[in-house]
């Protein structure tokens, strides 16, 4: 009883640090649009769970459930490196709580147990119930052996729940689990070696002995006790709230002066990428993007829409991830760079020109990639490359001038400090920049055929591009306007 007091207790003083300050009305609707999306996901998630098993045999594949289990390792993988760049570690006022007369271990076991409700995990369980279901009454298997193949699942997803905690700061680690994520899924592509022939037992072992999943449960209870052990012995304001100084050599980067006058603002990126975690951190989360479409791989062709959509997305990880913190990016010299002779023109068309060049890599990859996948594919990728360049990066420019959050690039690196490259915000606010390309390909994929779909999206991209003066001239309005108020905001950080 003390326990779930204590928990309403912090739980009600997030709920008034959220109403109160100056920045209260963005906070509400940005929740607003928030959990407008996470409904429809939560909703979204039975429906995969439910049509899984008939996708799988659409594939040409009698046993859904052997299959399930096959490629269960890289769906775990797969979620490390996603909950490291995408999920946040829970985020609470410290130092207020250090300074109160509340145990450190309260504090630490609210910020553990907090993530139980996440909505990576919630999702999770929604997908597993409709999926149980078909399972059950579909492919007739037994409920006990079902009850222990779930426990285990569930022991899984909440160990790469607690697990994101350690792996928090370590960059070099994710990378090396990602590289051999890819590796193994090569190996297996060019049927050199297969894994999933020494995996697909192993969860099988849980399904055929329910008892055993008594194991992972053990598991997920030692790593819990683990991770608070860890966070509590280094909460104090002296140490882990305390930032990390760095120096960094300058370099020149004299192959970016053939841009003339943008020069100056794209070495002022790339070393921004170089020398930030946060930045650098936020790029390669948009090289993982670049898998994006695999997700929609098996869905069926009735939902082309679908598919189209993954394989669009495929070349907007930079754009969507970097490009809609633009100017946040440069809000602690921000009012140094207006104080100068410098063209405003020049400081949008090099943040512009910068998303062009990692769009266009990003498309030229993508092409490269799903390849192997087909036609169809390579037509959306490249229809999607250029509706980004020709569309969604002005949309997103135009987006930045309104922005008035900023970046503190030497952020404190505490336990439960937002350290993550990836604002869950920032994605949700992207969304709609879909919604007109995916209506437009619907259209005439319904009445004349894939390619004219990708033909269509990619001619207001090419429109775009030819329009691009007249475009910046708005843009540079909505800057100017903006200007002042842009400033105040980022002074009071």
């Amino acid at each position: 009883m003390y326990i779930c007091f204590m928990f309403l207790k912090f739980t009600y003083l997030q709920w008034k640090s959220f109403f109160r300050g100056e920045d209260v009305g963005v906070n509400v609707m940005t929740k607003v649009f928030k959990w407008f999306w996470i409904v429809y996901f939560a909703l979204m998630a039975p429906l995969f769970g439910f049509i899984t098993t008939f996708v799988i045999k659409e594939q040409g594949i009698e046993e859904p459930f052997l299959f399930l289990n096959k490629n269960l390792i890289y769906v775990l993988i797969y979620f490390v490196v996603i909950r490291y760049f995408i999920q946040k570690v829970p985020v609470i006022s410290i130092r207020p709580l250090l300074l109160s007369p509340i145990p450190k271990s309260k504090i630490v076991r609210y910020a553990l147990n907090k993530t139980i409700f996440s909505f990576y995990n919630v999702v999770g369980i929604l997908y597993l119930i409709t999926l149980n279901g078909t399972l059950y009454f579909q492919e007739g298997h037994e409920i006990y052996n079902l009850i222990g193949w779930n426990l285990m699942i569930l022991s899984l997803i909440y160990i790469t729940n607690y697990l994101n905690f350690l792996l928090d700061k370590k960059d070099k680690l994710v990378y090396i689990i990602g590289a051999v994520l890819a590796s193994i899924k090569a190996l297996e592509y060019y049927e050199i070696a297969d894994l999933t022939e020494f995996t697909q037992p192993l969860f099988y072992v849980f399904y055929t002995y329910p008892f055993l999943s008594i194991a992972p449960i053990c598991l997920l209870i030692y790593l819990y006790v683990y991770v608070f052990k860890f966070f509590r012995k280094g909460l104090y304001i002296d140490s882990g709230l305390k930032p990390k100084i760095e120096t960094s050599n300058v370099e020149n980067f004299e192959w970016v002066d053939r841009f003339g006058d943008m020069a100056v603002f794209i070495k002022n990126d790339i070393r921004l990428i170089k020398r930030s975690k946060r930045a650098r951190g936020t790029v390669t989360g948009g090289a993982f993007v670049l898998l994006y479409g695999f997700l929609f791989y098996l869905v069926p062709d009735w939902y082309e829409f679908f598919q189209f959509f993954g394989y669009m997305f495929v070349s907007g990880g930079f754009l969507f991830l970097f490009g809609s913190f633009v100017p946040s990016w440069d809000s602690q010299y921000y009012s140094l760079m207006m104080c100068q002779n410098i063209p405003y023109i020049n400081y949008i068309k090099s943040k512009w020109m910068l998303v062009v060049i990692a769009t266009a890599l990003s498309t030229l990859l993508g092409c490269a990639i799903y390849s192997f996948v087909g036609l169809n594919a390579v037509c959306a990728v490249l229809a999607g490359g250029l509706y980004n360049i020709g569309a969604n990066g002005y949309l997103t420019l135009w987006a930045g001038a309104y922005t008035k959050t900023p970046i503190d690039l030497n952020s404190a690196q505490n336990p439960f400090g937002d350290t993550k490259a990836i604002n869950v915000k920032t994605l949700l606010i992207s969304i709609p920049q879909m919604i007109l390309p995916i209506a437009l390909f619907g259209i005439c994929n319904n009445y004349y055929g894939w390619l004219t779909g990708c033909a269509a999206v990619a001619s207001i991209g090419i429109l775009g591009i030819l329009l691009k003066n007249v475009v910046f001239e708005l843009i540079l309005k909505a800057y100017k306007s903006e200007k002042y108020s842009t400033l105040k905001a980022y002074s009071k950080n």
